[in-house]
């Protein structure tokens, strides 16, 4: 079967994302009409890069909330199994990317950690509607306020990681899950997606305006 990988490419930054990065990873996945693994080392994605935030115009924050949000949307969309190889830190954005999959294999090294509160910002890319589908709504409420990171074992545990392996378990689980049907069981899983995630992108520009996250506008 084959099968498209996508790789984060920042890993001086441990795939910090900025515009230019996230742009890059959304334009690969439009062009996947296989399953896709999505990995990066020496991390998977250690979320929005402080600072491109801090170095950025406002206009650049708006583009790039749009991109961040679009891919989710298309990860969530797309017809064939999307998995998340995870290891290193998979933070904030990186943690929401890796929930829109429909598979996380994590490696032992592995730590998440939602990230947005830590930095006062509301969360974003559709954290806050897979993770109460996934742990329930009072241990998200939790993770979410907290940002408490914590590792592979404790993430199977609560149902985030379908298993702990290595990437070519990543491989055979998008095999596994490969079937005519998944589209239409994504479709029924997620029927109001596109309306939370697009109030979430509302809520995070808002928040960010009024934190400042240490930019000069």
């Amino acid at each position: 079967m084959e099968i498209d990988v996508i790789r984060f490419k920042r890993p001086e930054k441990h795939n910090a994302l900025d515009l230019e990065h996230i742009w890059e990873i959304k334009m690969e996945f439009c062009k996947c009409e296989n399953p896709v693994i999505i990995t990066g080392e020496p991390s998977f994605c250690s979320g929005l890069d402080l600072d491109f935030v801090r170095k950025t115009s406002e206009t650049q924050i708006v583009e790039f909330a749009d991109v961040a949000n679009d891919l989710i949307l298309q990860i969530a969309r797309h017809p064939k199994p999307v998995v998340a190889f995870v290891q290193g830190y998979a933070i904030g954005a990186g943690f929401s990317i890796a929930l829109a999959c429909d598979g996380i294999v994590a490696d032992r090294n592995a730590i998440f950690s939602t990230g947005f509160a830590k930095l006062g910002i509301a969360p974003d890319m559709g954290i806050s509607y897979f993770l109460p589908r996934t742990v329930g709504l009072r241990r998200a409420l939790r993770l979410l306020s907290t940002a408490e990171r914590f590792g592979a074992d404790e993430a199977l545990n609560m149902g985030i990681v379908t298993e702990i392996g290595g990437i070519e378990d990543a491989f055979e689980l998008a095999e596994r899950m490969e079937g005519n049907s998944l589209k239409y069981i994504k479709e029924l899983i997620y029927p109001d997606i596109e309306k939370h995630v697009m109030r979430e992108k509302e809520l995070a520009l808002k928040s960010i305006s009024e934190t400042g996250v240490g930019m000069k506008w």
